[in-house]
């Protein structure tokens, strides 16, 4: 975690005084739900944090965050979605940043690109981590803010049940902690004052090889139905 707030520090280096995030006390973690425009953009006090390949920009950013295999990325982002990048204009998105780019790995073509420290997190929270909004909440909590926000996170219906039990048990932690929350009207679930561990074999973007990486399912069937047409 040192070394990522080092790189940090260095990125602000030199811009205008109160631009370095790390001093900020809360953190607005913002996806690509309807509730994302409701985010505290205009208030100074929250850094923004933010993910999504949406076909949406948000008025101001502190430090983005892609963590998945770009392999996997470049093939679910390989056919068009309305209201969605492709592969070429996420990468064009991300390399105009001018904000750390949280990855994997350090891309050559993110010019502001840092290693996501998914080692650190494990350690702290365990292996329970199946989205990436459970990663932002465990790095923020891992950083010591004192205010976590979700907007644009939609937990709702069956497509997030796998996201749901890790989210509420981090959440959880943070609330332990004594970390306020601050969550939309519509969020699915009461966070409990005492945190039940939910553990995950299969660790969300990292394990994207694993024959049971479930959000590649879409586009196992995908691919499956475009090889068979050829086979015509």
């Amino acid at each position: 975690m040192l070394e990522t707030a080092i790189k940090d520090e260095e990125f602000y280096a030199g811009k205008e005084p109160g631009a370095l995030s790390l001093r900020r006390k809360k953190v607005a973690i913002i996806g690509g739900g309807p509730t994302r425009r409701r985010a505290p953009f205009s208030d100074p006090s929250w850094e923004i944090w933010a993910f999504s390949s949406h076909l949406w920009r948000p008025p101001r950013i502190d430090r983005w965050f892609e963590i998945h295999a770009m392999t996997d990325l470049r093939q679910q982002l390989g056919w068009k979605k309305r209201g969605r990048r492709s592969f070429g204009g996420y990468m064009r998105f991300m390399r105009n940043l001018d904000c750390p780019v949280y990855m994997q790995r350090v891309n050559p073509r993110i010019p502001t690109s840092l290693v996501f420290p998914v080692e650190d997190l494990l350690r702290e929270f365990g292996r329970c981590f199946t989205s990436t909004a459970a990663y932002l909440i465990a790095f923020a909590i891992m950083e010591g803010y004192e205010t976590i926000g979700l907007w644009g996170i939609d937990l709702r219906g069956p497509k997030y049940r796998r996201y749901r039990p890790h989210i509420k048990y981090l959440l959880s932690v943070a609330r332990q902690r004594g970390i306020e929350l601050v969550l939309p009207r519509s969020f699915p679930f009461k966070v409990p004052d005492t945190p039940r561990f939910v553990s995950t074999p299969i660790l969300y973007a990292y394990d994207w090889r694993s024959p049971r990486a479930w959000w590649r399912y879409r586009l196992k069937r995908r691919l499956k139905k475009k090889s068979a047409r050829r086979r015509r």
